[in-house]
């Protein structure tokens, strides 16, 4: 007998013992929600042990003996049955990976039915079947068909790898999944490749169409995740953000305040955005496993202004119940009898949108309105730095919040950088200012600029003036730190950064102008390094090319006096001057650092 007989002989016997009940293993990797900084989900992975201790030779060698069915649904079971033995109650949603000809057989709706999920102690809402690349779709009816059973119990579904294999456009509008997973070799090195930026944007837009997510899959370097989020991909796993796990676990503190801050500055909002947590209100709550579906009926049949009930573990929340939902579920010949009995987490929606109290309500209203028709109108959890319950929030009220702080906003942005103006800025100043953190104001202004859209026009002036805002907002966005850009008007930006600034920072800003400057010049200008245009004095001179001129205000250590953002500007007017001087002289943009005396 060949040796690779033997081998083959090897992975069945292994095979064999583990459909048998040992020695398979399922690992949890968290889905990070990239908006706000949370865990969102899980994927949970399947290994075997021994030759069939991978992934891909578990599969490999169930596919070669024909059991890629009982291997599959073994897996899935063995991942469900976990949590519900040691994890119950577990919230968020769980990503299960299937095959097409798995999922196309008739024994799988029968394996994994919205009773054998219940059965578990979850929910079909949670549960997420994650389309495998292995094989295409060929029976096109028959998959149809399948997707459309499992959709009406309330199962979700999710088209893996897109980009590589067989998950292709094709396939895309065959499925019309809720969740689209980007295979990682279209994310790898994301940061330096344009073209694949553009495809990921393309897909993103294209997702908001069909009502599904873009999931990043294999997120390695903080680059990557950077570029990932700018350009708008709300969903992302990879070693970076967690590896698999034995457990479902959260995000380290560290790491979900940096995702925070990069969340902020890839969409700042608005400077009078209020956190979410003040509209919070505390209602009506039930401890898990203290109540029956006729203790709930009650409770909403006694107040009729009784709207939901969350369901809490510990202060921590693991439910929500609607009265829409319950009184569905309740009503019919049969409802009351059915449920009155179960528990009432049985009732419960175990997947609501919770969000950090600190999150801005602009942005909580972005998120509240990017989810499933069928939980659009229900209210937001909130929870605390700990994850404790703090109250809940109204849609209406949402709505009706934000579009107040955003009209506020408009009031005050710049038309044509669409940055914040006078108002926003003077308020992160105050707030900066009752931080006990450092901080650096920086004033940022156009050296020629005048004379420049004189000579080529307002309309290249504009363009200018918002490549000149775009740079500066890429460049804040790299920080660790939440940077603020506002636009004072003309040529002027000021920016507010809650740290001290480095050298090479602000050396690098310089160099980014310098270098995307030459596109709003002629050749003949560009190569000479000056044109002719009207000085202030109303005299035809030679006028030297735009230059940029940075002038930081650094603040170390907190002080009690403090100062009317109107001071600032008036402590910066030296240096600003002096920074215009040094650009001038070497007729590129230069910067100065000066430290805040206080008096």
């Amino acid at each position: 007998m060949s040796l690779a007989s033997l081998k083959v002989m090897s992975a069945e016997e292994s095979l064999d013992r583990l459909l048998g009940g040992g020695g398979l293993r399922s690992l949890f990797q968290p889905l990070i929600d990239l908006r706000s900084g949370s865990v969102w989900g899980h994927e949970i992975l399947s290994r075997g042990e021994g030759a069939l201790s991978s992934a891909g030779a578990l599969f490999s060698a169930a596919r070669a003996s024909d059991r890629l069915f009982e291997t599959e649904v073994a897996c899935l079971c063995n991942g469900l049955d976990l949590i519900g033995r040691r994890f119950p109650g577990q919230g968020g949603r769980f990503f299960l990976n299937v095959s097409p000809s798995v999922l196309l057989s008739p024994r799988f709706c029968r394996a994994l039915s919205a009773d054998v999920i219940h059965s578990f102690g979850l929910a079909p809402e949670q549960i997420v079947f994650e389309l495998t690349e292995r094989e295409a779709i060929t029976e096109v009816p028959a998959f149809d068909e399948a997707i459309r059973s499992l959709r009406r119990q309330g199962f979700r579904l999710a088209l893996d790898d897109m980009g590589a294999g067989h998950s292709g456009l094709k396939t895309l509008m065959i499925c019309l999944p809720e969740y689209i997973k980007l295979d990682m070799s279209l994310v790898r090195s994301i940061e330096k490749d344009a073209n694949r930026q553009h495809l990921i944007r393309f897909l993103t837009d294209f997702s908001s169409q069909i009502n599904a997510q873009v999931i990043a899959e294999g997120v390695e370097s903080w680059e990557e995740l950077k570029t990932l989020i700018r350009l708008g991909v709300p969903l992302a796993q990879g070693f970076l953000l967690g590896l698999p796990d034995e457990k479902p676990r959260g995000l380290a503190p560290s790491l979900q305040d940096r995702l925070r801050t990069l969340a902020v500055a890839a969409d700042p909002g608005t400077a009078f955005s209020e956190p979410v947590a003040r509209l919070a209100v505390r209602g009506r709550t039930l401890v898990r496993g203290e109540a029956k579906g006729e203790d709930v009926n009650d409770l909403f049949r006694r107040d009729p202004t009784l709207d939901h009930i969350v369901l809490l573990d510990e202060e921590f929340p693991c439910g929500l119940i609607t009265g829409h939902a319950f009184f569905q579920k309740m009503g019919g010949a049969f409802g009351f009898h059915l449920y009155r009995r179960e528990p009432a987490e049985t009732l419960s929606k175990r997947d609501p949108l919770v969000l950090p109290g600190t999150l801005p309500i602009c942005r909580a209203s972005k998120l509240a309105m990017e989810r499933e028709a069928s939980s659009l109108y229900d209210p937001v959890l909130v929870v605390d730095d700990d994850g404790l319950f703090v109250g809940t929030v109204t849609m209406k009220q949402i709505v009706t919040h934000s579009l107040r702080l955003e009209i506020a906003e408009a009031r005050n942005c710049n038309p044509l950088s669409g940055l914040p103006g006078n108002r926003n800025i003077e308020a992160w100043i105050e707030e900066a200012q009752s931080g006990d953190e450092p901080f650096t104001i920086l004033y940022v202004d156009l050296d020629r600029f005048k004379e420049y859209n004189d000579r080529y026009g307002f309309l290249e002036g504009d363009r200018l003036i918002r490549f000149s805002s775009e740079l500066l907002l890429e460049s804040l966005q790299c920080l660790d730190r939440k940077g603020r850009l506002g636009h004072l008007g003309g040529d002027d930006f000021v920016a507010l950064i809650p740290s001290l600034l480095s050298p090479s920072f602000l050396e690098g800003i310089c160099r980014s102008f310098e270098e995307g400057k030459g596109g709003f010049f002629s050749d003949e200008d560009r190569h000479r390094g000056s044109y002719l245009a009207q000085n202030r004095s109303g005299e035809s001179a030679w006028v030297p090319l735009v230059t940029m001129s940075l002038a930081a205000l650094e603040n170390p250590e907190p002080s009690e006096k403090r100062l009317h953002p109107g001071r600032f500007a008036e402590l910066a007017a030296d240096l600003k001057r002096r920074a215009k001087s040094l650009s001038a002289r070497n007729r590129s943009s230069a910067f100065l650092v000066e430290r805040l005396q206080r008096f």
